[in-house]
């Protein structure tokens, strides 16, 4: 019996990159799927034109700019509705290869303990060169990195391997992980949400494996600019802080206040390899740090330029 997949694709203000990512989505070969499309609230006719471009598919709209997490959560549910095994989250500015989805399944039926799944994702203007193929995320020091990153790819990261954390760009959960450990938490609003899932499911038993024969090509945050953005910085840094503390907090106040000092020089660090304004970015690393303590999360107050 083949299991059934639905597709989460969700869109704001970028038909256009959602309109080719759900055109490659079209010609894979996996024989049971669905793609659902998201719309978060977008201001640009978004959702008028994909329904005209693609009437058979279903499109939910939010009404509001709900983040990452509460879109696709939503996205999700109605997932669950209808009965789906496996859900994909796709970001919408990709593009897939035919086995993109067959290969997920294939390795998720084989270990049912293996509840998130993440795809090989190179960058869309440099279709060999490689953008993640597995990540790592130190939960003393909340410190991640893409492995492969950049480089061209050769072969050397075709081995499916549990990972720490899954690449909310694309990557599959089973119903069963969504059932033990909840959906993602809206708090997180965008960015970090996919590490504190995978760290809950991993909790709960289930395995986090990269699959390299899954293929994607990601644009990479044209929207914001990515590690370049501001707004990352903001919700990289809060979320960052939360997600350490929500799921590997230390006993005493003091060590807790100890790491997120490591992990705010940290953020202050990065800002030297980054091309943005230090001003901006010292700005942004105060807000991130200033939220997390007064405990403000969801979309950041004032800001209305996200991703999502």
């Amino acid at each position: 019996m083949v299991s059934k997949v639905l597709i989460i694709v969700l869109n704001w203000n970028g038909y256009s990159d959602t309109t080719e990512c759900v055109k490659s989505l079209q010609e894979i070969t996996y024989p049971e799927y669905e793609i659902l499309l998201v719309d978060n609230g977008s201001t640009d006719g978004s959702e008028k034109i994909l329904r005209e471009k693609f009437p058979k598919l279903s499109l939910i709209q939010t009404g509001e700019n709900l983040g990452y997490a509460q879109g696709n959560n939503i996205g999700i549910q109605y997932a669950l509705d209808k009965g789906a095994e496996y859900i994909v989250l796709i970001n919408n500015d990709t593009i897939v290869d035919p086995e993109f989805v067959t290969e997920l399944v294939q390795v998720a039926v084989k270990d049912p303990l293996i509840g998130i799944l993440s795809s090989k994702i190179y960058f869309y203007k440099n279709p060999n060169v490689l953008w993640f193929a597995g990540a790592t995320f130190n939960l003393k020091t909340g410190w991640s990195k893409h492995k492969g990153y950049n480089e061209r790819d050769t072969g050397q990261h075709d081995e499916i391997k549990e990972i720490d954390r899954a690449c909310g760009c694309a990557m599959m959960v089973s119903k069963k992980v969504c059932k033990a450990v909840g959906l993602m938490n809206p708090d997180y609003f965008c960015y970090g949400e996919e590490v504190d899932w995978s760290i809950r499911a991993k909790k709960a038993g289930f395995k986090v494996a990269f699959v390299p024969k899954s293929k994607v090509w990601h644009k990479v945050s044209g929207s914001t600019g990515g590690a370049k953005s501001g707004n990352y910085i903001y919700y990289a840094l809060r979320n960052t802080l939360k997600c350490l503390n929500d799921n590997e907090p230390y006993k005493y106040k003091m060590q807790n206040l100890i790491r997120e000092v490591f992990v705010i020089v940290l953020f202050v660090g990065s800002l030297f390899t980054l091309k943005i304004p230090k001003t901006i970015g010292i700005k942004k690393i105060y807000q991130g740090a200033s939220d997390y303590y007064l405990c403000r999360f969801g979309k950041q107050i004032s800001q209305n330029d996200h991703r999502f």
